[in-house]
C-alpha cells in the first residue's frame, strides 16, 4: 500500500496485563541454562578409614543478563495509559525472569521514522520497535525485521492453544493479509491495541449540556444521517458550533465518515470470481482498486454526486474559519464549551477524560449511518470488522544473530500476549486486545460499532480521492467544501491525480522489481524451508503465499489496460 496514501489519509488505529503463573509458571526457554559444576569424587577406594568429606553441592552459573530495548511513540509522560501498560508487562516479566531487564525509548511520531532510518543504518536500532503498517512494510522488505512465522507456528508457554498464532482472535486467517503484504510472505509484527473481529470506529464525544441548551434530549443520540442533520441544525441555530473541525486530519476523517458508506464490493464487477471470492475478495481488494483506478473505471461512479454533496453539506456545520484551524487547536473548541461535538479515537480516550474532568457532562455516540432516506446509493450499515491484524511491535532482524537473545525476545512477546497480561493491560491503557477472550473495558465499549449494523465489506467509497497526490488533494478538498470550485471540477481533478498515482503503482508491480521479484524471493524461501525440514504448517503457509502472489500478478496482467 503506497506510503503516500497512508500518511495522507490514515484512519488511526491503536492495545495488554496481570501477575502471572506463580510457582507453576513454565520456565522460559530463553534463559541461559544453568550449568552444574563438576562434582569432586574419589578415584580410588581408601584402604584405611578416613574422615568423611563434606558432600559436594552442585553450583549454578549465573544466568546471562539481558537488556531489551523497546521503542515506542508512547512515553512515560504521555497523557494516555499505553506506556504504563507496556511497562507493567515488562515488570511482570522481569519478576519471573530477574536476568531480563527492559529499557524504553520514547520518540514522538514526528521524527519517528527518521530516527529509525538512522538507527538501522548505524546498527543501533532497538530489539523491539513499535511500528505502524506503512513502516513495517517498508522495513520488512529491506530485510531489517525478524520474520516471526516460525514463532507464531510454535507452542507458546503462556497460551493454551496448540500454536501461538491460534491464541489471537480469529487465528491464522487474520494474518493472511499481513503475509501477502511483504515479499517474504512473513509475519513481521506482534499485534497489539486492536482486535480484528471488532468493528472499532472513531465516534463522537458530545457535550450533553450544550445539547440540552439547544433543546435536544442529551440521552437521545442520532441514529441515522437525517437525525444527525437535525441535531447539527438545532445546535447551529442556538449559536453553538456543532462540530469542531481542523484543516488537516479532519478533511480525511470527515470524508471517510461519508465516503465509506457508499460502494460496497463495487470493484468486483470488473473481475472474474476467482479474484473476488472467499478470502481473496479481501486480500486482493486494494490491488483491484489500484487497477480499476488506473484504468479510469472509478472516475465517475453513480454514487459520487450524492457522496460528495452530503460531505459538502456536512461542512456547513463546522466552525467559521475551520480552514485556518490547526489539528491541535480544534479540540480546544470542544474542551472550552464552544463546540458541541468532537470526533475522537479510542487511543485518546484517557487524555480527554482527564481534560474534561467535571467541566461538563459528556457522552459518546457512533457516526450515524447514511441510509436510503438520504441517498438511494447508501449502504446503510457500518464497515464489518477487518478480520485482519493491523499493527504492533516488530523485532530487529539482528536478534537472530544471538540465539539466546532471540529466544528471550520471542518468549517475552509470547508472555506479552498472554490472556492474563493482556487483560491487565487493557484495563490500564483503556485499549483493545488482539487476544481471544480478553474483555473490552466498559469505558471504551462505545467505540465498538453495533454488531448487527457492522456488516459492510470491501467498500470503495471515496478511494478515487484517497489515491490523489498527498500534497494536492487536501487543498482541492478545501476549495470544494468552501465553494471555490464546483463538484464536477473537484471530481475531475482528484480523479486525474489518483489515476496517475495508481498507474505508477500498478506498473511498478508489473515491472521487474514488482511481483516477479516477490515470487522469486518467496520461492527461494520455500526451498530453504523444505531443505531445513521446517514444520509442515510453515511450508503450507509459504506455498499459499506464493499462490496468492502469482494470482495477484495474473490479475494485474489480465485486467490492467495501459
Amino acid at each position: 500500500m503506497p506510503t503516500k496514501r497512508i500518511t495522507t489519509f490514515l484512519f488511526v488505529v491503536v492495545t495488554i496485563l496481570t501477575m502471572l503463573l506463580a510457582a507453576c509458571a513454565p520456565a522460559a526457554p530463553t534463559q541461559a541454562p544453568t550449568q552444574p559444576a563438576a562434582e569432586e569424587q574419589a578415584t580410588a577406594a581408601p584402604t584405611e578409614p578416613v574422615a568423611e568429606a563434606p558432600t559436594a553441592t552442585a553450583t549454578e552459573a549465573p544466568a546471562r543478563e539481558f537488556t531489551i530495548r523497546i521503542m515506542s511513540w508512547h512515553g512515560a509522560d504521555s497523557a494516555t495509559g499505553y506506556y504504563k501498560g507496556y511497562r507493567q508487562i515488562a515488570d511482570d516479566y522481569t519478576a519471573l525472569h530477574p536476568n531480563v531487564k527492559f529499557e524504553f525509548i520514547y520518540q514522538p511520531l514526528d521524527g519517528y521514522k527518521e530516527l529509525l532510518d538512522t538507527q538501522f543504518v548505524s546498527g543501533s536500532a532497538p530489539e523491539l520497535i513499535h511500528m505502524q503498517p506503512w513502516m513495517y512494510g517498508e522495513y520488512a522488505n529491506k530485510g531489517l525485521l525478524y520474520n516471526l512465522n516460525n514463532a507464531f507456528n510454535s507452542k507458546s508457554p503462556y497460551a493454551p492453544t496448540e500454536r501461538w498464532i491460534d491464541s489471537f482472535a480469529g487465528g491464522e486467517a487474520t494474518f493472511a493479509g499481513v503475509r501477502s503484504s511483504n515479499k517474504y510472505g512473513g509475519i513481521f509484527f506482534v499485534p497489539n491495541d486492536s482486535n480484528p473481529l471488532l468493528s472499532i470506529g472513531v465516534p463522537f464525544f458530545y457535550n450533553k449540556d450544550l445539547f440540552a441548551k439547544a433543546g435536544l434530549d442529551p440521552a437521545k443520540t442520532p441514529q441515522n444521517w437525517e437525525e444527525f442533520k437535525t441535531v447539527l441544525k438545532a445546535l447551529k441555530d442556538n449559536g453553538t458550533i456543532p462540530i469542531a473541525a481542523d484543516n488537516g486530519r479532519w478533511i480525511g476523517w470527515s470524508l471517510g465518515q461519508v465516503g465509506y458508506q457508499f460502494g460496497e464490493k463495487y470493484v468486483d464487477q470488473f473481475y472474474d470470481s476467482k479474484f473476488t471470492s472467499g478470502n481473496r475478495g479481501t486480500e486482493f481488494y486494494w490491488d483491484k482498486v489500484y487497477v480499476a483506478l488506473a484504468n479510469g473505471q472509478l472516475k465517475d461512479t453513480e454514487f459520487y454526486n450524492d457522496m460528495l454533496t452530503i460531505w459538502k453539506d456536512y461542512a456547513q456545520y463546522w466552525q467559521d474559519g475551520w480552514t485556518g484551524t490547526a489539528e491541535a487547536d480544534a479540540p480546544n473548541l470542544f474542551l472550552t464549551g464552544q463546540a458541541a461535538i468532537l470526533q475522537v479515537g479510542f487511543w485518546d480516550y484517557q487524555y480527554y477524560v482527564d481534560l474534561i474532568g467535571d467541566k461538563f457532562q459528556w457522552g459518546i455516540f457512533p457516526v450515524p449511518v447514511i441510509d436510503k432516506n438520504t441517498s438511494p446509493y447508501a449502504i446503510g450499515k457500518y464497515n464489518a470488522p477487518s478480520n485482519s491484524q493491523d499493527y504492533g511491535f516488530t523485532v530487529n532482524a539482528t536478534v537472530e544473530q544471538d540465539k539466546e537473545l532471540e529466544a528471550v525476545v520471542v518468549d517475552f512477546l509470547q508472555f506479552f500476549t498472554s490472556k492474563d497480561e493482556q487483560t491487565k493491560y487493557v484495563e490500564i491503557a483503556k485499549s483493545f486486545s488482539p487476544i481471544e477472550g480478553v474483555p473490552v473495558p466498559p469505558e471504551i465499549a462505545g467505540f465498538v460499532t453495533p454488531t448487527e449494523k457492522s456488516t459492510a465489506s470491501e467498500v470503495v467509497g471515496s478511494s478515487f480521492i484517497e489515491w490523489g497526490d498527498g500534497a494536492i488533494w487536501p487543498g482541492l478538498s478545501q476549495d470544494f467544501l468552501t465553494g471555490k470550485i464546483d463538484l464536477q471540477t473537484f471530481k475531475s481533478k482528484v480523479a486525474e491525480l489518483s489515476q496517475k498515482a495508481s498507474k505508477d503503482y500498478v506498473e511498478s508491480m508489473l515491472g521487474p522489481d514488482g511481483y516477479a521479484v516477490q515470487i522469486a524471493d518467496a520461492e527461494a524461501k520455500l526451498a530453504e524451508l523444505k531443505a531445513s525440514n521446517a514444520a509442515e504448517v510453515v511450508i503450507k503457509s509459504q506455498e499459499q503465499t506464493i499462490e496468492n502472489l502469482k494470482l495477484r500478478l495474473e490479475m494485474m496482467q489480465t485486467y490492467y489496460k495501459p
